[in-house]
């Protein structure tokens, strides 16, 4: 078996997600130790910026707790709750990030740190699979009638919510879940290339996803010129098949390293930049031959928004030096029409002063 790999993004997220469920905790007077070694052991990736992307998850599941104890005053919140799902997947369990339950209704609440793909919560079989751990949890002690999903992506400002009734989840689980895990508990599972293949571990070797993207290129209509039909079919796919071809040069760079020979291919030291040691002496030595500072030094510079944010947090920077920042037009990116930013207009651009 392969060793688990971890990566700056994934400890990015642990303390993230660390960090929610000790405030929550906290707000809710449980201990909060495990949480406390974790912060810990992933410090170097705290930031201002995730402090408040944090209690954003906060305020919202606690309000969503407020509104449940309206209904239910024994609604119960539970935090980071190992949820099992052995009896639709074989082997199999999870922990959900926050679960509200009360008469009539549970919610299960799903924090997202990452900002690089929006997270639909609409018949997302995550969520939903979550969702009927938690109902075969606590339908015992509360009589669930609807369930809710809920995703909170902070970074991008996305909170989604999608709510089914418990006998269309349980349909759901028998005749869609319940075969397919089946399936693929036995190895007769189909691979089904998209979006989420960026974070699949084998995505360097897998079959699907290289002949979805081999077969992307088999031009058709004209064997010179790619036409605007098949672009039309390329540029759903681009993402994905960047996908593919940057973890097949990293999976072919480790397995390089590790000894594997490629037929004409070879490793050689990448580009390197040269050092200075001790930038104290040089300083010294090029005074001593008559240079100045203005000849040899740099003047020190502010460092960029983004990182400011991330020292400060969003909201303090804005209040701070939000009279100072401006936001010059974009530069024209093609994207799907599901994108909710405006058309580009280039005409009414030439005109808007006018």
């Amino acid at each position: 078996m392969e060793e688990e790999k971890s990566s700056s993004y994934a400890d990015e997220g642990t303390l993230a997600h660390a960090i929610c469920a000790m405030k929550l905790k906290l707000t809710l007077g449980l201990p909060t130790d495990d949480e406390e070694r974790e912060v810990a052991q992933y410090a170097k990736y705290h930031t201002g910026e995730m402090e408040e992307y944090t209690d954003t998850y906060v305020s919202i599941v606690m309000e969503k707790f407020a509104e449940a104890r309206k209904k239910t005053p024994d609604a119960k919140l539970l935090v980071e709750t190992r949820l099992d799902f052995t009896a639709y997947i074989p082997e199999s369990f999870g922990t959900g990030d926050a679960v509200i339950i009360a008469d009539g209704t549970m919610e299960v609440i799903d924090f997202k740190y990452g900002k690089g793909v929006k997270v639909d919560a609409y018949e997302n079989p995550q969520m939903m699979i979550y969702a009927l751990g938690a109902a075969e949890k606590f339908s015992f002690d509360y009589k669930i009638e609807d369930v809710r999903m809920t995703i909170v992506q902070p970074r991008i400002d996305n909170l989604s919510e999608y709510a089914l009734h418990i006998t269309d989840l349980y349909e759901w689980a028998h005749n869609v879940l319940l075969p397919k895990a089946a399936d693929a508990y036995a190895g007769r599972g189909h691979q089904k290339t998209g979006p989420w293949c960026q974070f699949c571990k084998v995505k360097a070797r897998c079959r699907a996803l290289a002949d979805d993207t081999v077969t992307t290129w088999a031009w058709r209509d004209n064997p010179l010129l790619i036409t605007k039909s098949e672009m039309d079919a390329i540029l759903p796919k681009i993402a994905t098949i960047k996908t593919w071809i940057a973890g097949v040069e990293e999976f072919a760079l480790e397995q390089a390293l590790a000894g594997v020979q490629f037929n004409g291919w070879k490793v050689v030291e990448g580009r390197s930049v040269r050092k200075i040691t001790d930038t104290d002496e040089v300083e010294a030595i090029l005074f001593s031959q008559g240079y100045n500072e203005e000849d040899i030094l740099k003047p020190t510079e502010l460092k960029g928004i983004s990182d400011l944010e991330k020292l400060m947090g969003k909201k303090r920077f804005a209040e701070l030096c939000g009279a100072y920042v401006t936001k010059p037009q974009g530069k024209p990116t093609l994207v799907p029409d599901t994108d909710k930013r405006p058309a580009f207009n280039a005409a009414a651009d030439d005109f808007k002063d006018i």
